[in-house]
């Protein structure tokens, strides 16, 4: 190989002779739900031009393959069963590159308040030990308070969950 050949350009990449994008993308999406901007970027870094890319997304979507709302909603409901609130939930789909209608439907099936409630509880009963080698209970509240809301819970569930503590 030359020493001007592009695939040895850190973060260049050509796609493999004889792969479409849509084989491409067909691979992705094997491994998991991709949103739409997740698998255009991966798709992009693989080195296919925007009309193949485009092409490539067109048919995942009539295939039934790639769906945002779906996938809205499998992430949604997979973060805050494990134990992330809202917040955090909302901070991740954005990231993910959806739209404010998907994330607040799929925010409205999975956390509720009574949903986001129980979650906080369980999560302070695995910290109990954690929390409990506090002597003084306003300041382990306030370690309790912190610990739910860097996990992006809202200051409602907080509140009603270490009101227990």
């Amino acid at each position: 190989m030359k020493n001007d050949d592009p695939r040895k350009k850190v973060g260049h990449r050509l796609p493999h002779s004889g792969s479409s994008a849509l084989d491409s993308a067909f691979r992705i999406l094997t491994r998991r739900d991709h949103t739409t901007k997740e698998l255009t970027v991966k798709l992009r870094q693989r080195g296919f031009d925007p009309a193949a890319v485009e092409n490539a997304l067109r048919r995942c979507r009539e295939l039934g393959y790639l769906d945002d709302a779906k996938t809205a909603m499998l992430m949604a409901g997979h973060l805050a069963a494990g134990g992330y609130g809202p917040l955090r939930v909302r901070q991740v789909l954005e990231q993910k590159g959806l739209g404010v209608a998907l994330i607040e439907k799929a925010l409205n099936r999975c956390c509720d308040e009574e949903a986001q409630v129980s979650v906080a509880r369980r999560l302070l009963e695995k910290k109990a030990f954690h929390l409990g080698r506090e002597a003084d209970p306003w300041k382990r509240r306030q370690m309790a308070y912190r610990f739910l809301a860097g996990r992006g819970f809202l200051s409602t569930a907080i509140n009603r969950a270490v009101s227990d503590i």
